[in-house]
């Protein structure tokens, strides 16, 4: 019943009531026996339905979207309760199913005092008949939890676009009160919310990583190393046993046991457990306990913990779907992969943009559509304006000797104009433009792939090449450079059958400037997880723009807070 069925019931019953009582008042005689003719009074309405529409009507809203969709729900049931039996007033089934289900529902790295305060929630495991109003409460509750919970498992908690990108081309078309009804209809709200979990092995795999982490948490955690100086294969050092446990706790270490004589050594089996931990951190793995493998090794494990349940949050904001084929690169892993059909065929290092100077690479995805061999690098103006021609200025030879050319705008046919004193002044006003000529020593390389988007970057190979040996590669302008360009051009390239590895690589070295079409555009995600699992284990990486520390800001500011 809506509010306004039920406004115009108590009125009819006022005017019932009024009616009679002037006609008791002005009668000169007594009253004659009701005539059949006349209607009997209505009943007042139900009372559970009365204490529902008052709650509905008095119970604040995080969005309008939020308030409508609860409302349209009660009203599609005539404001009859969900989730308790109306003549009975007490729990149905279904309610206790979604209170177990809420139970466990920090096993997603969500938190029950998101969605239902701690005094309804302990007035919920009160059995029982309820008071209409009592009732009502937790009626209301119970559904505003379900609505809740089914909009941020499906699409994430944090929705402010300076924090998260807009990854959904997909979005579900179900809506929240339909997804509701479709719970209390087939008596199973677990169905509905897990099938509204992303459909992804990442996010199964940190699930199951945070629930390990959790256990460690409750068994005590791991000891903490003192500092001193780096350990090393062979040495002796009062720390290595407390090295060895801490390496066990988190399975670096099989079998943490030693015998007296190589209790405090730095065994090799130990240098290997090292090792093993340095890659699962993005660390030089060699083997030695430094100040940067100390540090990682010292990290407490709640904030593992909290670094778990970030990316669980990020994996709710990606779509349904990546595509059969696709192209992934992990920034703060320095990584890319290229996906057909589900079995990865490409792994590669990357380097990314800079944490400083507004070089940090985004965190999109768009599709790629052409490659270009041999390209030209259109040099930013910033960077023309920092690094160029200050050089240029300096040394008549600079810009010659390394490519650059001076244009009038970025086309492929432009001419180049000479080097003077007045055209680099040009350049720094803007009215001119500094490219680089194709060719090996070009900071592009001598392919790149293009996904045109509104940030300007894009995936290239690059001539510094020995960068991609180091651990930490967020070196670059903003773009991405690939370690493996070849490979990657023949992924791209796959449907187009006159495309060869062989032509590829002359593509590369040899002729001009050459554009060429993909058979079909190629998804390309541009993603940012410090957390994840591979061959190794759990992966945890450095936050290196800061993007961890805003989400967890946005969460605990979210209504809630964080978990």
């Amino acid at each position: 019943m809506t509010r306004h069925r039920v406004l115009r019931a108590e009125l009819r019953t006022l005017a019932g009531l009024c009616a009679a009582l002037v006609l008791a008042g002005c009668a000169s005689s007594p009253p004659r026996a009701p005539q059949a003719s006349v209607t009997k009074t209505p009943p007042p309405p139900d009372a559970v339905k009365q204490a529902i529409v008052h709650r509905l009507d008095t119970t604040p809203h995080e969005t309008p979207a939020a308030r409508a969709a609860l409302l349209g729900f009660y009203d599609q049931r005539d404001d009859a309760p969900a989730w308790f039996a109306p003549d009975a007033r007490t729990p149905r089934d279904v309610s206790g199913q979604f209170i177990d289900y809420l139970k466990g529902i920090d096993r997603q790295g969500l938190s029950r005092r998101h969605y239902i305060d701690s005094t309804t929630w302990a007035a919920l495991q009160v059995p029982g008949v309820r008071r209409p109003d009592a009732l009502a409460r937790q009626d209301i509750a119970l559904s505003r939890a379900f609505l809740g919970l089914a909009r941020d498992i499906d699409n994430g908690r944090v929705h402010n676009a300076a924090i998260r990108s807009d990854w959904r081309h997909d979005p579900d078309p179900t809506n929240d009160d339909a997804r509701l009804t479709t719970a209390l209809q087939d008596d199973d709200p677990s169905q509905v919310l897990n099938a509204l979990q992303p459909d992804h092995a990442g996010y199964r795999e940190l699930i199951a990583a945070l629930a390990h982490y959790r256990d460690i948490q409750s068994a005590g955690g791991w000891p903490r190393i003192a500092s001193g100086p780096t350990l090393r294969a062979g040495m002796q050092d009062p720390r290595i046993p407390t090295l060895r446990e801490r390496l066990h706790i988190t399975g670096d270490l099989d079998d943490p046991s030693a015998t007296a004589a190589t209790a405090r050594t730095y065994t090799p089996r130990l240098a290997d457990a090292v090792r093993h931990f340095q890659r699962r951190h993005g660390l030089d793995a060699d083997g030695r306990v430094g100040p940067d493998t100390l540090t990682a090794l010292d990290v407490p494990v709640g904030v593992r913990i909290d670094t778990l349940k970030l990316n669980l949050e990020r994996w709710r904001w990606m779509p349904r779907h990546f595509g059969p084929r696709y192209i992934a690169v992990n920034i703060p892993a320095f990584s890319l992969t290229a996906v057909d059909d589900g079995v990865t065929e490409l792994a590669m290092n990357v380097i990314v943009g800079g944490a400083h100077d507004n070089r940090a690479t985004p965190v999109f995805a768009d599709r790629m559509r052409y490659l270009i061999f041999r390209p030209f690098w259109n040099v930013p103006h910033h960077i023309a304006v920092d690094e160029i021609v200050p050089h240029a200025r300096r040394d008549p030879q600079y810009m010659a000797d390394r490519g650059y050319q001076i244009v009038k705008a970025f086309a492929p046919h432009a001419t180049p104009l000479p080097v003077t004193p007045q055209h680099l002044s040009d350049v720094v006003a803007g009215r001119l433009q500094i490219r680089q000529a194709g060719g090996r020593g070009n900071a592009l390389g001598l392919v790149k792939f293009m996904f045109p988007n509104p940030y300007a970057v894009y995936l290239h190979s690059t001539p510094a090449t020995s960068l991609f040996s180091r651990s930490q590669r967020d070196l670059s302008h903003g773009c991405v450079r690939v370690a493996d360009p070849v490979a990657l051009a023949r992924f791209a390239l796959a449907g187009r059958r006159d495309w060869n590895t062989a032509r590829i690589q002359q593509a590369m070295h040899q002729g001009g400037r050459q554009r060429v079409n993909l058979a079909q555009p190629l998804p390309v995600y541009l993603m940012y997880w410090t957390a994840f699992v591979n061959a190794d284990g759990v992966n945890f990486r450095r936050d290196i723009y800061g993007r961890d520390a805003r989400l967890g800001q946005a969460l605990a500011a979210a209504p809630g807070g964080s978990a």
